[in-house]
């Protein structure tokens, strides 16, 4: 009777998390735990141009602004490591944000 109680938890805890959500998590437990993931990060602006590029063990954290529901006026935010110490922190809003990882 536990091992089902404990199974039927388990399947519970588990439903729909996909392979996608189960990568992301993971994807940011490391960025938290290890000071950053080595990333390229792109920003843009509305026109295509680049802003800027930042290259290096980057943790990446969005923020949005809840008064426009989530969906407007959203930030970026970059810390960027050098080892365990962090060297540099960028506030990116207003942008085209992309990130990839290397």
């Amino acid at each position: 009777m536990k091992r089902l109680l404990v199974a039927a938890l388990l399947i519970a805890s588990l439903s729909g998390c996909t392979n996608s959500d189960i990568a992301r998590n993971q994807m940011s437990k490391e960025s938290e735990n290890n000071f950053g993931v080595m990333r390229t990060v792109t920003a843009y602006s509305s026109t295509g141009e680049e802003i800027g590029q930042w290259h290096g063990k980057i943790d990446v954290q969005y923020k949005y602004d809840s008064s426009s529901g989530g969906t407007a006026n959203g930030r970026v935010d970059l810390v960027v490591f050098d080892g365990n110490t962090p060297i540099d922190r960028i506030i990116i809003s207003g942008a085209i944000v992309v990130i990839d990882n290397d």
